[in-house]
């Protein structure tokens, strides 16, 4: 993603880029036309079916494309077309095109795992393939690492180094590195990156994982920012993130976000990545902690470890819902109307986070998602509560 130049304001900025995305969908258009005109119809007609949320619509033209997408090896639609029936709630068809998808990963190894029998055999699992490769990735594969470490003599997995500290605390009997060198990766009998572990253990239908594996934080710390956080009123500790530099995502305004704090019986703790001060001007110190001593941006074990101290979590879809929903704390994703994110637009769940739910703007007013948000958020503290 460009960064934006400090003469250009921020409006401006999301305007113009997404003034790009479209220019780059009208030149994708334009080279399609020659190849086959009937995909041309069918993708116009599938982008005017998300516009008018007919999601009926958008399978029946899905499926189309992704049957050309197949056929004609085109990598791009492929991994275009996963991510939509990732959204529709078409778990299995996902998964076949996330393990067709890898037939086009360059320089891929030639002992690529493809759902082979384990028993005996050594796995290496590469969650740092790509430098575009984010970290939610890594949170969503830790309960799919949980699963295949059951299957093999010897797991190793590759992870991004600000990772390595929850990923050994959780799967102790494991190898947890941040670097393989290619003399080493010739020892092990399977690579698999996150594309495979995803496509051999796909759910096949929208209903929470029973074996789900939550990731381990540093319990010290969460018991200790806990103590910290906490006051007298007994409020719930809810965590916050509401801003994203990313121009693909139509976001609550401030002011939205404040009217919501304001009429909220909860204390707030920020999850923002970046400078809130001025934000937090806006939203009241008395409402919303700031806590200087995490910086997710360097320490992402110590970040766990604050948002497995509180008692629930709102974001707008950020890593932080994978987080979250990795380590199995109660959250609440808030999805746009742009279908260009993974959360999905006809359920308010995923299957990988049992934790997790989806409130989806679905064309209403923000203040009625946010109304809709807390009243969720809070039903999944009180299962938590009577659970434990």
């Amino acid at each position: 993603m460009a960064n934006r130049p400090a003469f250009i304001s921020e409006p401006l900025w999301r305007k113009c880029r997404l003034g790009a995305d479209r220019l780059k969908i009208i030149k994708r258009q334009v080279l399609r036309l020659p190849k086959s005109p009937r995909l041309v119809i069918e993708y116009s007609a599938y982008r005017q079916a998300i516009k008018n949320r007919d999601w009926v619509k958008v399978l029946v033209h899905v499926k189309w494309i992704t049957e050309f997408a197949l056929n004609t090896s085109d990598r791009r639609l492929i991994s275009e077309m996963a991510s939509a029936l990732e959204r529709l709630n078409c778990y299995p068809d996902t998964a076949t095109l996330h393990l067709a998808a890898r037939q086009f990963v360059r320089n891929k190894p030639p002992n690529e795992w493809g759902g082979e029998d384990l028993s005996g055999k050594k796995l290496l699992v590469n969650l740092r393939e790509t430098k575009k490769q984010g970290l939610g990735f890594a949170y969503r594969a830790a309960n799919l690492i949980a699963k295949v470490a059951k299957r093999a003599r010897h797991v190793s997995v590759v992870v991004e180094p600000r990772l390595l500290q929850t990923y050994r605390r959780s799967f102790p009997e494991l190898e947890i590195v941040d670097f393989m060198d290619e003399d080493k990766m010739s020892w092990f009998d399977f690579v698999a990156a996150f594309g495979n572990l995803a496509g051999v253990f796909a759910p096949k239908a929208n209903i929470p994982d029973p074996d789900f594996y939550p990731l381990c934080p540093d319990q010290a710390r969460v018991a200790a920012l806990r103590t910290r956080y906490e006051t007298e009123t007994a409020k719930p500790l809810i965590g916050l993130c509401w801003y994203s530099g990313h121009h693909g995502k139509l976001l609550p305004e401030l002011f939205q976000w404040r009217n919501f704090i304001e009429n909220t019986d909860a204390l707030f703790v920020s999850l923002q990545y970046g400078d809130v001060s001025e934000d937090l001007k806006t939203f009241g110190s008395d409402r919303v902690i700031s806590d200087p001593s995490i910086d997710q941006m360097v320490d992402m074990d110590r970040f766990a470890a604050q948002v497995a101290a509180l008692d629930g979590i709102i974001t707008i879809t950020a890593t932080l819902a994978h987080v979250a929903g990795a380590l199995g704390v109660p959250i609440v994703a808030i999805r746009d109307d742009w279908f260009r994110r993974e959360w999905p637009v006809m359920s308010d769940r995923v299957p990988w986070y049992p934790n997790l739910r989806v409130v989806g703007k679905d064309g209403r007013e923000w203040d009625v998602v946010l109304d809709e948000t807390w009243t969720t958020i809070r039903g999944l503290i009180a299962d938590r509560s009577e659970r434990s």
